[in-house]
């Protein structure tokens, strides 16, 4: 899977024999490469009015865009780097369900008994809340698709019903 593959499809369901794979990745404007880019113009831009100043005698300007460029580029990796990579990958099988989560390798691991697994769906109270799905069984409760928006988490709604659980929700007396 490419990174632009990664940004047009946030929800990617892959099934074989009772097997489903669900995989969730946020979505993004930009991937890694593309960020680096932009921090490549930024920095140029920021460089030539720092060494502009300088040549006009007023070299304190030089450290202070150093340090400006620094913070924005080191924000922009904490951010954008791990989104780019970060994924939630979510293995349905007949006996368990396993959900591994972590930026480019799995980090935590979770596995939930399959006859008690189930989908919670917690629906929103006002119209700024978006719904918040989480897998449960007897033992677990785990949040799915935090960092979806609203028409991911549908989306992998959706894919989660399709792979056999059952759906709960905190208001079930709501159709």
């Amino acid at each position: 899977m490419t990174d632009r593959d990664r940004i047009a499809n946030m929800v990617v369901t892959e099934s074989s024999a009772g097997h489903t794979i669900i995989t969730l990745t946020p979505h993004l404007s930009a991937n890694w490469p593309e960020t680096r880019r932009f921090l490549l113009c930024l920095g140029t831009v920021v460089f030539l009015v720092a060494v502009g100043w300088l040549l006009a005698g007023v070299w304190m300007v030089l450290p202070f865009a150093g340090l400006e460029f620094g913070l924005v580029a080191w924000f922009m990796y904490r951010v954008c780097f791990r989104l780019t990579y970060l994924y939630q990958r979510i293995e349905i099988e007949p006996g368990r369900v396993v959900v591994r989560q972590g930026a480019r390798r799995p980090e935590r691991e979770w596995v939930l008994s399959r006859p008690d697994a189930h989908l919670h769906v917690i629906k929103p109270v006002n119209d700024f809340d978006i719904v918040r799905l989480s897998l449960t069984d007897e033992q677990t409760r785990l949040s799915v698709g935090d960092f979806l928006n609203a028409d991911g988490r549908e989306e992998a709604r959706r894919a989660l019903l399709g792979a056999g659980l059952m759906e709960t929700s905190d208001r079930w007396w709501e159709s």
